[in-house]
């Protein structure tokens, strides 16, 4: 939440209050190359205020590319399997930490595609003339951004291809090929080429009111060995994917940024058989970065140095 200003667990900021609580502080402390700044949000029911070294920061970007987080859920587990939605998700999260910027393009496009399928829906209330023109306007500008948003995913997944299939490979002991594609309608396709996709597509748009083309539409591959990793691959191998993903994101972002992302593992472990659970936390030893665990049971974190534990009862944590 600190790193990126929203949860990986919900987009409603009134899920991350205390049950009756009305407001909800969190901050962090951050030292990098000798320099401590303090990153801050308060959340309200329906609102947030942010702050970096005590100041509001204007504009909102220069909040970002401080320090990095790479997040690690039991639901990632899950995504090959998932929804297209899930996996789009999971990929920005990624796309996001190589680019901060790329918020903001995400954000945007978010804004114009409700705004487009609000007219869609009110389409029979509005003159046929007037009609195509508000949606020609929405069709610019969401193919503009359609562009910019299938570019970024497009090289974060040409930057972590080659990562992936290595540390699967290492994970699994096999030479099976681990890899990962994008899926789109639209790639290589400009902006006027986009524009004319949507026109093409207006009279289903308008049957569905909704837009059936963009990235919103769009999916990422994830293979085994050239088959799909969903549909044919063990539950082993689909977690040792994940796994590696993870893997292959920290050390991107490692060689981008110069240092190692903060990791966050939340209760991976218990999903885990002891076999990669081992792996992990060889895998975590050697990182020079910071990591923060949460489990169920201290069992399951196979670390013995450099290790602090905390427990939380009752909201409180203790030492």
């Amino acid at each position: 939440m600190v790193a990126t200003l929203r949860s990986f667990r919900t987009a409603r900021l009134a899920d991350l209050l205390a049950f009756g609580g009305t407001t909800a502080t969190i901050g962090a402390r951050v030292v990098k190359d000798s320099l401590t700044r303090l990153y801050e949000i308060e959340i309200g029911a329906g609102a947030r205020k942010v702050r970096l070294d005590g100041k509001v920061p204007r504009p909102l970007s220069r909040y970002f590319g401080g320090f990095n987080v790479v997040v690690f859920t039991p639901e990632d587990l899950n995504v090959p399997r998932g929804s297209p939605g899930e996996r789009r998700r999971f990929l920005d999260r990624g796309v996001f930490n190589l680019e901060p910027a790329y918020l903001s393009v995400a954000q945007d496009y978010e804004r114009v595609l409700k705004n487009r399928n609000s007219v869609l829906r009110r389409a029979d209330d509005v003159p046929r003339t007037q009609l195509d023109d508000m949606l020609a306007v929405y069709d610019q500008q969401l193919a503009e951004l359609a562009v910019a948003v299938v570019a970024a995913r497009r090289r974060f997944l040409d930057r972590i291809r080659v990562e992936l299939a290595r540390a699967f490979a290492s994970i699994m002991r096999t030479t099976a090929t681990a890899s990962a594609h994008y899926v789109s309608k639209t790639l290589d396709a400009t902006p006027a080429d986009i524009v004319a996709m949507l026109r093409d597509a207006r009279v289903k748009d308008l049957a569905t009111q909704a837009t059936q083309v963009g990235p919103h539409r769009d999916d990422v591959a994830l293979s085994l060995d050239g088959h799909d990793a969903g549909g044919f691959a063990s539950q082993g191998q689909l977690r040792a994917i994940m796994l590696a993903w993870k893997t292959a994101e920290l050390a991107v972002l490692a060689h981008e940024h110069g240092d190692s992302p903060i990791l966050l593992l939340d209760d991976v472990s218990s999903e885990l058989d002891p076999h990669r659970n081992r792996y992990l936390f060889e895998h975590l030893a050697t990182l020079a970065g910071q990591c923060f665990i949460t489990t169920t049971h201290s069992s399951h974190v196979l670390l013995v140095d450099q290790r602090a534990d905390y427990r939380i009862e009752n909201g409180q944590i203790l030492e």
